[in-house]
């Protein structure tokens, strides 16, 4: 099959037929999208990608915690949920995978129509999963234009989950702000990470400090710093055995910053797009000569509950 051939019958599989360029998405063709970058991109199993009907809306937190069962003599014991409820900032959003004539000629090479569709489709998917994570590490703000070069991490795309919990967190309870050192000799403020995240721990509500679903997030250069001095050498763990810090799971990733350290809940990092907001498309871009996949929507980040998020915000390691 010729390159214009391929291109021109090129199909998303989760996309019900007829996809004439693709084009808004339905609930059906959203949630099957959302799957689709879950399943390209693993880390995001441990988020939760939320879909909302009106952004304009404030989200509820379901329930204040609290004793919730009990009696009352010649009554009902009844407690009030008192849901909490926030705002949140959404931004329409572009993503691309763009490849030139020249590119796709050499990549598309032999392949039939079947296989062709499938390398461009798992291609575009884990580069659009991959900047939700990225941006939702590193997001700083929201500007009207972006600049990739001087932030090539998506810290103007969007406001991520670290800014956002350090927003709700002004005093600095929990987001701690005064800057710590990393030595594993001893001569910092801290030597280890289990100590580093039992303090964080005490600074979580009293109700989330023994949740089971707590989880350590912790950039790549702590990590190797801890595991360097505490771990023993050539000693394997398995998945069965694997290093916990402070006798939680540990989760690291690339696009964390190298330093990062935080507890929180597993589903506690959110995704918000708004329903009816995805489209997806594909074909020539003029301008450029080129080819690709574009996907926009309405989004924003969200942190389930905020104060179930605890953090260090500025961890020095010693040289």
């Amino acid at each position: 099959m010729s390159l214009s051939d391929l291109l021109h019958d090129m199909r998303m599989s989760f996309i019900a037929a007829p996809q004439p360029s693709f084009g808004n998405l339905d609930t059906l063709g959203s949630l099957a999208l959302n799957a689709a970058l879950v399943q390209a991109v693993p880390f995001l199993w441990m988020v939760s990608i939320v879909g909302v009907d009106d952004a304009t809306s404030p989200r509820f937190d379901p329930l204040k915690p609290g004793l919730r069962s009990g009696r009352k003599a010649q009554g009902r014991f009844l407690v009030p949920a008192q849901p909490g409820k926030r705002e949140h900032e959404y931004e329409e959003l572009d993503s691309s995978a763009i490849w030139t004539w020249q590119q796709l000629a050499q990549m598309l090479a032999g392949l039939d129509q079947r296989q062709a569709n499938n390398l461009l489709e798992d291609l575009a998917l884990a580069a659009f999963g991959d900047d939700l994570i990225r941006v939702g590490f590193r997001g700083e703000s929201a500007a009207t234009n972006t600049d990739p070069a001087a932030n090539p991490n998506g810290e103007d795309v969007m406001v991520g989950w670290p800014a956002l919990a350090r927003a709700a967190d002004p005093e600095g309870a929990r987001v701690l702000r005064d800057a710590v050192t990393f030595d594993t000799s001893g001569n910092g403020h801290y030597a280890d990470l289990d100590a580093m995240v039992y303090a964080l721990i005490a600074k979580l509500p009293e109700e989330c400090r023994n949740d089971p679903r707590l989880v350590v997030m912790v950039g790549g250069d702590l990590l190797r710093a801890h595991q360097q001095a505490h771990l023993a050498p050539g000693q394997v763990r398995d998945k069965q055995q694997r290093m916990k810090i402070a006798d939680l799971s540990y989760i690291s990733h690339q696009h964390m910053a190298s330093t990062y350290l935080a507890v929180t809940l597993v589903e506690n990092l959110q995704v918000l797009t708004l329903n009816h907001s995805h489209r997806l498309s594909a074909g020539n871009i003029d301008d450029l000569a080129s080819w690709g996949i574009r996907y926009n929507r309405v989004q924003s980040y969200a942190l389930g509950v905020p104060t179930a998020y605890a953090a260090f915000d500025a961890i020095t390691l010693a040289k």
